[in-house]
């Protein structure tokens, strides 16, 4: 059955372990229900701010085999130019007994490469000239792709019904610049539409509506795969073609059959 109790409190009422287990329960309970059946990655917030020597972290929530961990203060994290491929990650620590607590933590750390282990999620990467300044603002959609001094986040896991997704703050880049043409299909409108709201948008979708729209032939895209489609469909609105008349593309992967 569904039930709603919560504490009474009054004066001349006596405190008790069952009124505070409510206190803590809840919001938990809350979240775990709104989120039940979601993959891990990004689940909110967790925004970054670039400063000349530092990135800000901002307040946010992550999912990670299937237990919600909060950040409830930004972090800052040093960074120096390489001119090397750099990632920033979350590296998830076993679960320990501290007392009365089982705690899960998830620290920030920036290392050299690209690598991700099982226990990591990453934030972003980048790849920073020497006397370059790291940006995190795009001149248009592609430009969230460019190789050097950048932000890049199209490899970040967002958190979604069932599997993981682009970040929203790319399918809302995706609309806003879509929108700026004239769009070919209705079809281009409904993705359009879930792509501006700012909210996840599924993975299914995202590769049904490429495979569509470029005359892919693919069961499964990586998140390089679905940036590069959506990257190609903006091309091609911009010189007006449709789903009829745009050219077949690769998806990048290929068999050869001897």
């Amino acid at each position: 059955m569904f039930i709603d109790k919560y504490p009474k409190f009054t004066a001349g009422r006596v405190l008790k372990h069952d009124m505070l287990n409510l206190l803590r329960d809840y919001p938990r309970n809350y979240v775990d229900v709104i989120y039940r059946g979601h993959s891990d990655g990004l689940l909110a917030g967790c925004q970054m701010v670039i400063n000349s020597d530092t990135i800000t972290i901002e307040p946010g929530m992550v999912r990670y085999r299937g237990k919600i961990y909060m950040m409830n203060e930004s972090v800052n994290i040093p960074y120096t130019a390489t001119g090397q491929d750099a990632i920033l990650k979350i590296y998830f620590k076993k679960e320990k007994t501290d007392g009365d607590y089982v705690i899960g933590q998830g620290d920030i750390m920036l290392v050299p490469g690209t690598q991700l282990a099982e226990n990591e999620i990453e934030l972003c990467r980048f790849k920073l000239k020497t006397g370059a300044r790291l940006r995190g603002d795009y001149q248009n959609f592609a430009d969230l792709a460019t190789e050097y001094d950048t932000i890049n986040t199209i490899n970040v896991l967002y958190a979604a019904p069932y599997e993981p997704t682009l970040s929203p703050h790319i399918t809302r880049y995706f609309a806003q610049e879509a929108l700026e043409n004239k769009l070919m299909q209705p079809f281009d409108y409904a993705f359009v539409s879930q792509c501006a709201g700012g909210e996840p948008v599924a993975r299914m979708l995202i590769t049904a509506y490429t495979a569509a729209r470029l005359g892919l032939v693919t069961n499964d895209s990586s998140h390089q795969d679905m940036f590069r489609h959506l990257t190609n469909i903006l091309s091609d609105i911009r010189q007006g073609k449709n789903m009829a008349t745009a050219p077949r593309r690769s998806s990048g992967r290929k068999v050869l059959v001897d």
